[in-house]
């Protein structure tokens, strides 16, 4: 009698594009976050099924249930009322976030407070820090991806946008980046925790325990930290 394998159930993992961590090459998606998800489902005995989603449809796929899971988010209490964080965080961020202008601006921002009279773009659905996210008197101009936030601020739609550094250059031309666009004096610096997130509209919210012990077991045994070696090399 012949053994017909049963298919491994499937993790559906919304997923942005943000080079080096995610990114789709030749039809097939890469980047450090890519291979944690692949090796948390590995050691869960699943499969994972990526979509492609910009930041603030990605977390509207997670609070439908359209989606199980994100990878590398930041942990906020509105996100935590439709998310569950495993534990531990897969990386704690140390790079600033840094304040972009035009090479040419005359703008000076130095301190927070200077972002007052500002256009400030952000990227849809995404948290920053909370002094800034819950200040309702900026001017945020929401835009879609990365790439409009370097368009917008080039054709001086913009005043200035934030991101960390090693998330913006991969979308900018390296002369262009070096001759029309400047770092502002201001930066957030501050660390952060960069978590795994499960829909709680997910059939994985039941197994949140068992998940973070799948995921701890790879980061004790050092196959979290290989992946990041890896990409930062």
């Amino acid at each position: 009698m012949k053994v017909v394998s049963q298919p491994l159930p499937t993790i559906t993992v919304a997923m942005y594009i943000e080079p080096p961590f995610s990114n789709i090459v030749d039809g097939k998606f890469v980047g450090e976050n890519i291979d944690i998800a692949n090796a948390l489902a590995e050691k869960l005995s699943r499969e994972v099924r990526f979509i492609y989603c910009p930041p603030a449809r990605c977390f509207a796929f997670l609070q439908n249930g359209q989606a199980d899971m994100m990878i590398a988010i930041r942990k906020t209490e509105i996100r935590e009322q439709f998310l569950n964080y495993l534990e531990p965080p897969i990386k704690i961020q140390h790079l600033p976030l840094q304040f972009y202008i035009r090479a040419e601006s005359k703008i000076e921002l130095n301190r927070y407070q200077d972002l007052q009279p500002l256009k400030v773009g952000v990227l849809r659905g995404a948290s920053y820090f909370d002094k800034f996210d819950h200040d309702t008197q900026l001017t945020k101009i929401p835009l879609t991806n990365y790439q409009q936030l370097v368009d917008m601020l080039l054709k001086g739609r913009i005043d200035t946008f934030l991101e960390r550094e090693e998330t913006i250059t991969p979308w900018v031309d390296q002369k262009i980046y070096k001759t029309k666009i400047k770092l502002a004096k201001f930066s957030y610096d501050e660390t952060v925790g960069s978590y795994i997130v499960v829909s709680k509209r997910s059939p994985l919210r039941n197994e949140i325990a068992h998940l973070s012990k799948a995921l701890k077991a790879i980061s004790d045994n050092g196959e979290i930290q290989t992946i990041l070696n890896k990409v930062r090399n």
